[in-house]
């Protein structure tokens, strides 16, 4: 867990480094001899490099390695595009901080070919030479679950083998015992040894551990990998003591964090909806044109608690879109319209939901508020599902930002995890970074029905 987070920190200093190198060469060319980017432009030269280092976070310009090199280009050069505007909009706001039209065009032209061409470097070469973790699991993992959550978490990692029970249908090769688990986790050269909910965790094989890990053996419980890792909580993993004996949930313990969201909400709410109020106006013009039937429809929806309210959005598919009864939303869904997708994919179908937030139904970050029909069938068949509802639900939340638009009972599942790590870790803080991946979200739409 810590190499991830120390190779994304790597590669923001190397972001920051190349903005610099663009800023040297950018003085060196068209700036006087007497004249230094950093000593004389030391405003501009900061806020170049923080502007793009923000926008790079907020697009989540990091996954490099684990995802398509298209879209990290795609999403360097959206974040390398704000990153532009900022700076230029701040260079002719400032006097002192004015770069002159040759200079800010060299600039920002070599901090895009430098920020891409590392990356090009990395995916072409690099990568290649990265060390990659190994992974021992104690325990079995007959349903290939745990197999599927590391593979999702750590796209390197390679998973060795397990130790413990020997399982015929167990997808890794058994290589021992319990009792064997320090010197085949040397043996194998092992980065990590990942304990599962089923590891027979006696007095000596605990102790054993516990001297191994004192050796500097990497030794991570599976559940709690997961939730730091990958900021979701397994639901095939996870059981009732182990919620209830772990951390978290302090919304519902400490009232005075519950009473400063909700008036974090409401001050939020209404910048919002005055600030929003045009472009509303717009969304709202706009799908009255397109096709007949109202501008804003109205949904039940369960909420705090499981009781339900009613829900507001801009209509964005057919008026006679659910004739037949309620059903999931498909990819290219033949039943949205041209502008329904739009406002789907930039999220301004969403924004009459500010009244239920003013109403107090609804808050800015939470859970996405589901149809009882849908919540009847998903409690039936996904464990912890109405945990969801222990907060009120939210116009985006922390699954809305990590995973897709959901159309399966699969898709609920994996969403509820990203809920329950919610839920559990909920924080002002944790709400920011909310907003900041909801911003980049808008901004590069991805997986939006």
């Amino acid at each position: 867990m810590l190499i991830t987070t120390y190779r994304k920190g790597l590669f923001k200093a190397v972001d920051a480094l190349c903005i610099l190198v663009a800023l040297g060469v950018a003085s060196f060319v068209t700036l006087p001899e007497d004249l230094s980017v950093l000593h004389d432009y030391t405003g501009a030269s900061l806020f170049t490099v923080l502007s793009y280092l923000f926008f790079f976070y907020v697009l989540d310009a990091y996954n490099i390695g684990a995802e398509d090199f298209r879209d990290t280009v795609g999403r360097v050069f959206v974040a390398f595009v704000l990153g532009a505007v900022a700076s230029a909009t701040a260079f002719y706001t400032f006097q002192h901080w004015r770069f002159d039209r040759e200079t800010l065009i060299l600039l920002f032209t070599l901090c895009l070919v430098f920020c891409l061409g590392w990356r090009a470097l990395y995916y072409r070469h690099i990568g290649r030479f990265v060390h990659k973790p190994r992974l021992l699991l104690v325990g079995s993992d007959s349903t290939g679950k745990v197999r599927q959550t590391l593979a999702e978490s750590m796209t390197d990692a390679e998973i060795i083998g397990y130790v413990g029970a020997c399982d015929p249908t167990e997808q890794s090769p058994c290589l021992g015992g319990p009792a064997d688990v320090v010197a085949l986790a040397r043996q194998h050269n092992a980065t990590m040894i990942v304990l599962l909910p089923n590891a027979p965790l006696d007095g000596g094989l605990a102790a054993d551990l516990l001297h191994a890990k004192l050796r500097g053996q990497m030794i991570v419980d599976v559940r709690s990998f997961t939730e730091h890792m990958v900021y979701r909580l397994p639901v095939s993993q996870i059981s009732a003591e182990w919620l209830l004996t772990g951390d978290g949930f302090s919304l519902n313990t400490r009232g005075s964090l519950r009473r400063l969201k909700r008036a974090l909400d409401l001050a939020a709410a209404l910048v919002l909806t005055l600030l929003a109020s045009p472009l509303m106006l717009a969304a709202a013009l706009a799908v009255r044109l397109e096709s007949p039937g109202p501008v804003i429809y109205s949904q039940r929806r369960v909420g705090l608690f499981g009781r339900e309210f009613t829900v507001y959005k801009f209509r964005s598919m057919r008026a006679d879109a659910e004739k037949n009864g309620a059903v999931w939303a498909a990819k290219a869904d033949p039943r949205i319209t041209r502008v329904g997708r739009i406002l789907r994919k930039t999220r301004i179908d969403e924004l009459p939901q500010l009244w239920n937030v003013l109403q107090g139904q609804m808050s800015l970050i939470g859970p996405r508020p589901e149809r009882p029909e849908f919540v009847r069938e998903l409690e039936q068949v996904i464990p912890f599902y109405s945990m969801r509802h222990a907060v009120k639900p939210g116009v985006t939340g922390w699954a809305q930002v990590c995973y897709p638009y959901g159309s399966s009972v699969e898709d609920a599942r994996r969403k509820l995890e990203f809920d329950l790590y919610y839920v559990k870790n909920m924080s002002l803080l944790l709400d920011i970074r909310i907003i900041l991946k909801t911003i980049g979200v808008i901004l590069f739409p991805k997986g939006a029905r």
